[in-house]
């Protein structure tokens, strides 16, 4: 894969924009809480499913939709591996998004994330170092990237206007989907948005307001989460767990 950054991104001089990530995790003791994915400071949040794809590639299959056929049960911990059976093997859905949050979400995201910040233009974002391409594409520029290192993970840190996210921050030179950021959050920090690269969904955090409005939202399938609900394979207790 031959990334390249694009024109409207900066290279912040340290990664002190980032560095209010450092304390604000849960620790992964038992499982894989909400609260270790994305930072523990929100006083609400929510988890956005990645769609899935029905056998012809031409339309897109909510969850929800899948646990109705399936007979499985809608809740905020529900495991995609555990209520998309028997139906995936009949209907040969393509599986949600596995670390990137689809462009059909990331846009209203985007869209209903801008009017719950004044930082418009100051934007960071966090691209896990492990991505096929980024490290060529690090090299390549003339200026260093900023490197954070949080609990589980290593991050570039760059910064891009709110309305390029989704457009791309790394752009595939062949015109295939952009890279969407593993973490990102606004100057101002009044809201934060965080796609593990081993799960099919997002979570983001912010005020009460914000996330009533995200929920609402009918372009979005997202339910309310909390920092103590888990995210791992094992959470789904109500149609599962998922064993294997």
């Amino acid at each position: 894969m031959v990334l390249q950054l694009a024109k409207y991104v900066t290279i912040p001089e340290d990664i002190k924009p980032a560095e209010w990530l450092l304390y604000t995790f849960l620790e992964r003791k038992r499982g894989t809480p909400v609260g270790s994915v994305i930072p523990n400071v929100f006083n609400e949040y929510a988890r956005v499913f990645h769609p899935a794809e029905d056998n012809k590639g031409c339309g897109i299959v909510r969850w929800s939709e899948v646990a109705a056929w399936s007979g499985r049960s809608v809740h905020p911990e529900m495991q995609w591996e555990a209520i998309c059976q028997p139906v995936s093997s009949t209907l040969a859905l393509k599986p949600p998004l596995l670390g990137q949050c689809p462009r059909e979400e990331l846009i209203p995201l985007t869209e209903l994330l801008a009017v719950h910040t004044t930082s418009l233009q100051r934007c960071w974002v966090c691209f896990w170092e492990g991505y096929a391409g980024i490290d060529e594409a690090i090299q390549r520029l003339d200026q260093a990237v900023p490197r954070i290192q949080l609990p589980d993970r290593g991050y570039y840190l760059l910064n891009v206007p709110l309305d390029k996210i989704a457009k791309g921050v790394f752009i595939n030179k062949y015109g295939h989907e952009p890279l969407i950021p593993s973490l990102w959050w606004p100057d101002d920090r009044t809201w934060c948005v965080a796609t593990e690269i081993d799960f099919r969904w997002t979570y983001v955090g912010g005020s009460r307001v914000c996330i009533n409005e995200l929920l609402a939202d009918r372009r979005l399938e997202c339910l309310a989460t909390k920092p103590e609900h888990r995210g791992d394979y094992l959470s789904d207790v109500v149609n599962g767990p998922v064993l294997s």
